[in-house]
């Protein structure tokens, strides 16, 4: 009898770390109204590329959860790094609060890259006075992905 007590109890327990966990995760971003979020990764290791000319080698990797109940700000998370070739190179963490707005065509990158939105609307993420210039994403929910070159993937989930 009591090899069964013991196995209800870590049972109820477990049960009960679930539904902490599962309401933790259910409450997550509605405070602050989210509209989507977005996971970018892009990668340029091919010197010979256009786009790796003009951005440099290296890398992004993106996670930005568009808010709505702040005046248009994203919450931003990431990493990029770079490197030169022979030399080496470094990463630097990514994280913050950003201002973002809607428009019909796609700004800065990878707007220029990636297939166009089917419902005609980018996310522009706006960088600040002395950033790099704005990153446009597609509003429509889906995955995109683009492999213009080897060494070069773009990849991109927009997600409710």
């Amino acid at each position: 009898m009591r090899p069964l007590r013991t196995l209800l109890a870590a049972g109820l327990l477990g049960f009960a770390l679930i539904g902490a966990t599962a309401g933790g995760a259910l409450a997550y971003g509605r405070a602050d109204g989210p509209l989507a979020q977005i996971e970018f990764s892009a990668n340029c290791n091919n010197p010979d590329f256009e786009l790796c000319q003009q951005v440099g080698l290296g890398g992004i990797w993106l996670w930005i959860e568009i808010d709505s109940a702040q005046g248009q700000t994203a919450d931003i998370a990431g990493a990029g790094c770079g490197h030169i070739k022979g030399v080496g190179g470094g990463a630097d963490s990514i994280r913050g609060e950003i201002d973002w707005e809607w428009t019909a065509t796609p700004q800065g990158l990878p707007g220029g890259f990636l297939p166009p939105d089917p419902a005609g609307y980018y996310t522009i993420v706006l960088q600040g006075p002395d950033g790099p210039e704005p990153f446009s994403f597609p509003v429509t929910v889906g995955h995109y992905s683009l492999h213009p070159a080897p060494g070069v993937a773009i990849e991109l989930q927009v997600a409710p």
